[in-house]
């Protein structure tokens, strides 16, 4: 064992060399860390980061600067932790999942003898990268839609349900009438709220949906090009869908292309009239299975009315066999009298 001691260090086990306790080997190695970190920290040219900003917390509340705050690599999802003025981040008005451009120096921390990159932030604001952007938003709906629950309703079995349209606010846009005349006033005016929305605003078309509150709720809107419907993959929008309660009825008018939304409606069109125009059947089914189902009940109440009631008894004979008029039938006392009288003329006869 010596030998191979030897051989390894080329020091002998009895030579003399520097006797140290395990806390003074790591106070000599965290030095040489902060030493490292301290050049590195030096470093005096700033640097631009692009990335997208990832959740973070207040970490410190009373301190001036929020640390530790994540920056998500674009390609890869690789991530670097920035530190910013708490001013500089609130004043932005950047959020998580935005696509940011950072300006800082490179940094390292030092914590228990592991060192991290950190990056120390002067600025930050939004990266108008489009292209960059459209990857992100991507990925995001790809992540989204691994988590969505993705479960259909059926139609409200109610002959009077509720209804939301949110259809274009665009006065030129007559889509919403187009549903209307479809639908055939099977839900009249006072169980229905009109809610007129920028179709290229998945914000607003969200807050609609979550919003509602009635048993169906259609989203309506015309034709355009293509770009106009990425709107409905927007995971605002995809979100707001797969949790509404109520049937979700989709008008689109636009064939050629389908879009994600599509998969968290229960039902989808076209075109809006197409979409009224199956929301007004389904309706006038339910009534007219309503209608028959109360007829039904009414006939067997009916018959089993008639059932129950007790059978007359049979009206007695007379002595000769003749039957009596029905006056006397319902009256006991004329019946006797009857019966003396004819009982008399027999036996006056007899005489």
């Amino acid at each position: 064992m010596t030998t191979q001691i030897r051989a390894f260090t080329g020091i002998r086990p009895n030579e003399q060399t520097t006797l140290l306790r395990p806390a003074q080997v790591e106070r000599l190695f965290a030095e040489g860390l902060s030493e490292i970190t301290a050049q590195i920290c030096d470093w005096a040219f700033p640097v631009t980061l692009v990335g997208i900003l990832g959740h973070y917390q207040d970490r410190a509340p009373k301190a001036p600067r929020y640390y530790q705050v994540p920056i998500e690599d674009l390609a890869d999802g690789s991530v670097i932790l920035m530190d910013i003025d708490k001013a500089v981040l609130d004043n932005s008005g950047i959020t998580t999942g935005d696509q940011v451009r950072v300006v800082g120096r490179i940094g390292a921390n030092v914590f228990r003898g592991d060192v991290s990159l950190r990056l120390n932030a002067l600025a930050v604001a939004f990266d108008e990268d489009l292209p960059v952007n459209r990857r992100r938003q991507e990925r995001s709906v790809v992540d989204l839609l691994r988590h969505l629950p993705r479960k259909h309703h059926i139609f409200p079995d109610q002959p009077e349900p509720t209804l939301t349209l949110i259809h274009s606010a665009a006065s030129e846009a007559r889509v919403s009438e187009d549903f209307l005349n479809a639908l055939q006033d099977r839900v009249p005016p006072t169980r229905r709220t009109m809610v007129p929305v920028a179709m290229t605003d998945p914000n607003r078309i969200a807050a609609a949906i979550r919003e509602a509150n009635t048993t169906i709720v259609a989203v309506v809107r015309g034709g355009g090009a293509a770009s106009d419907f990425r709107v409905f993959e927007h995971p605002d929008v995809l979100e707001a869908l797969a949790q509404s309660r109520a049937y979700r009825v989709l008008g689109l008018g636009h064939s050629a292309d389908k879009t994600l939304a599509e998969f968290f409606a229960d039902h989808h069109a076209t075109t809006p009239s197409a979409a009224g125009q199956y929301v007004g059947d389904q309706i006038a089914r339910l009534r007219a299975l309503h209608l028959r189902e109360q007829r039904e009940l009414r006939e067997a109440e009916q018959r089993r009315v008639e059932h129950a009631q007790p059978a007359a008894p049979p009206s007695p004979a007379t002595p000769s066999g003749t039957a009596l008029p029905e006056w006397l039938q319902n009256h006991t006392t004329l019946k006797l009298l009857a019966l003396g009288a004819l009982v008399g003329l027999a036996l006056a006869r007899m005489l």
